[in-house]
């Protein structure tokens, strides 16, 4: 769950070949970063694919995530993921079940997209990869190499962003496993109307759940 949350962090190419390129894609970043930090609340659906390069099996997941005011939603792979950015409540579907843990510093980067966006440069290496026209849309795919990768599960993150609208289309997590995570956002809505109780946690959401407190 946490490589899936590393993804989110941002729900949101060669050096020396095309260091002009390199710049434009910082620039690009910067737009989607400056309009992302305007955000009141988010809200998006996506498709996400996990594929193994080992045996070459690729699954799908639908899933959600919301953001307002420093609360964050994550629904996918059988789980809710609830978090006011100091603790973590994850339901599990299956199990019936609440586990409540903090929640570390980077992983509160993780799940809020300002965070992520507004300390890229501080953390990534930006490289231009391509212009591309997928989906009908305009897009601009861009590697984020992390600058110190020695303590990192990842080697980098893909990300595909619609230069018309400024909004992150997609986001690859390329695991040092062979284990990549594949985000393809399909719905995109700025500034919803979000009321707190359909993105923050309450017991009275999961009456028949055990909560197990594992902080």
């Amino acid at each position: 769950m946490k490589r899936i949350l590393t993804i989110f962090s941002l729900m949101f190419f060669t050096f020396a070949g095309f260091a002009q390129n390199d710049a434009a894609a910082t620039a690009l970043l910067d737009e989607v970063s400056a309009k992302t930090e305007r955000y009141a609340s988010l809200k998006i659906e996506f498709n996400m694919f996990v594929e193994n390069l080992k045996d070459g099996k690729r699954e799908q997941y639908k899933g959600s995530a919301a953001y307002k005011s420093g609360l964050y939603k994550l629904d996918i792979m059988g789980q809710i993921v609830f978090s006011d950015g100091k603790t973590n409540w994850t339901y599990l579907k299956d199990a019936e079940e609440v586990n409540i843990t903090d929640n570390a510093d980077n992983q509160e980067a993780m799940l809020n997209p300002q965070t992520l966006l507004k300390d890229y440069k501080s953390n990534f290496k930006v490289r231009y990869i391509a212009d591309k026209f997928e989906s009908n849309r305009p897009l601009v795919e861009i590697d984020l190499i992390p600058k110190t990768i020695e303590n990192k599960k990842y080697t980098k993150i893909t990300v595909k962003i619609d230069k018309t609208k400024k909004q992150i289309y997609s986001a690859r997590y390329v695991g040092k496993d062979g284990v990549s995570y594949l985000i393809e956002i399909y719905k995109f809505v700025e500034n919803p109307s979000l009321i707190d109780s359909e993105i923050k946690y309450s017991d009275a959401q999961f009456p028949d759940a055990e909560v197990i407190d594992m902080r």
